[in-house]
This record gives structure tokens, C-alpha cells and sequence, in this order.
């Protein structure tokens, strides 16, 4: 009879901690394995979210480059100027808009519209999945004579909605009427009496560059927003 060979609790132990080395190596491999998946997917969002945030701030960009090489050499003509961050242009100079308390548009303010409102929406129309909106903000000053300050706010109100309105008005009749519809999709008038009043370096309203007429363009930055919370979904 052949001898059995005798196996020690030795060996037996060594064989079972080979095999817990061989499940903790392949545990090792599929953890590694995920990990560097999972890197590489936050990786590849990172980048489409920063490509969405980079093609929101170049549509910004193109916007201001746009309306800044077509109208800068008529801003001093026209005492006017154009914000980069909030894509607002903006008409400072009261006498040249309104007559002092009248919502009818001066033939200076005629004048320069029929040069600006054209070239302007022809800019616009050409970023409208860009844009939500095209503003015609009236602004007033605090003054309003013989009267309290909530009735003065009204006043001013009025005046202000009825000042955009007619200026919003004027621009319609510019527009050729392939571009009507754009208007009518994209621009709103609105009165804001002094709700944002200009202050001067004293802390004091500027009662002058307060009365101004605004036009700004709010970018659409919902579908952008949209588009990285689907990325971080």
C-alpha cells in the first residue's frame, strides 16, 4: 500500500491565502478598472461643460464685436455709449431724446434711430438662437414737480412706458417687413421710472444722465444651463 503523504494545517492555510491574495487582486483590478472609467467620463464632462460655458461667453463676445464695430464711430455724434458685460447701449443725453416731459421722440432722436435701428436688427437677427430677449428700458430722474415721492414713482413710470412705447414704435415703422416678425418675437418697451438712477461720484443722483433710453439684449444663457446640468446628470 502506498504511504498517504501527510498534509500540515500549514499548508493548507497557504493555499487559502493564496487564494484570498488571487480575490483581493482581481477586487484591486476591477476597482482600478472603474476608477480610471469614472475619471475618464468626469474628464470628457468637464470638458463639453467648459466648451458649452466657452461657446455662451464667444456668443457674448461676437454680439458686443458686432454692434461695437458698427456703431462706435457714432457714439460721440450720438452721446452714447455700449456696456461689453450687460450688452447695453445705451443714449445718455436727455435733450436729445424727449422734450422735457413729452413722450414724443425728437427729430434729432428720429434721426439717429433711422441710422441705429436697421443695422442693429440686422445684427441681432443673425444671433437669435443667442437671444432671448432685446429690451427698450426708458429711465427717468427722481424729479417731478410739486409731488410726493410714491407719486412722483408713478408719474415717472408712465412717462417712462409711454416714452419706450413710442420709441418702440418709431423703430417698427424702420423695420422692412421681412424683419417685423423678429421684432415682434424678441423686443419688449419698458418703463422704469428712476428704479436705477445714476450716482454720481458723491453718492447723489445725476438727475441729467438719469433720463436715457436703453437698448439691451438679454443672452439666452437657460439652454446653456440646461445643457451642463444634462452633462452632470
Amino acid at each position: 500500500m502506498k504511504s498517504k503523504k501527510l498534509q500540515t494545517p500549514w499548508a493548507n492555510i497557504s493555499d487559502m491565502m493564496a487564494g484570498l491574495m488571487m480575490v483581493f487582486l482581481f477586487i484591486s483590478v476591477t476597482y482600478s478598472f472603474q476608477v480610471n472609467q469614472q475619471s475618464n467620463e468626469i474628464q470628457s464632462k468637464n470638458q463639453k461643460i467648459s466648451q458649452i460655458a466657452g461657446t455662451y461667453t464667444d456668443n457674448r463676445a461676437q454680439i458686443y464685436s458686432s454692434l461695437n464695430s458698427s456703431f462706435s464711430a457714432k457714439f460721440d455724434d450720438w452721446n452714447a455709449t455700449l456696456d461689453k458685460d450687460t450688452l447695453t447701449l445705451r443714449f445718455d443725453d436727455p435733450a436729445l431724446l424727449f422734450k422735457p416731459g413729452s413722450d414724443q421722440l425728437t427729430d434729432r432722436f428720429k434721426s439717429i434711430l433711422a441710422e441705429f435701428w436697421p443695422e442693429y436688427v440686422n445684427i441681432l437677427s443673425k444671433h437669435s438662437n443667442d437671444i432671448r430677449e432685446v429690451k427698450i428700458e426708458g429711465h427717468t430722474s427722481s424729479e417731478w414737480a410739486n409731488s410726493k415721492l410714491t407719486e412722483s414713482y408713478f408719474n415717472n413710470m408712465s412717462l417712462s412706458q409711454k416714452r419706450t412705447t413710442t420709441t418702440l414704435e418709431f423703430c417698427y415703422e424702420l423695420t422692412p417687413s421681412s424683419g417685423r416678425k423678429w421684432v415682434r418675437s424678441f423686443v419688449t418697451a419698458n418703463g422704469m421710472s428712476f428704479s436705477r438712477p445714476v450716482i454720481n461720484a458723491e453718492g447723489n443722483e445725476d438727475t441729467i444722465k438719469s433720463r436715457r433710453v436703453e437698448f439691451t439684449i438679454e443672452v439666452d444663457s437657460n439652454s446653456a444651463l440646461d445643457e451642463i446640468l444634462g452633462e452632470l446628470k
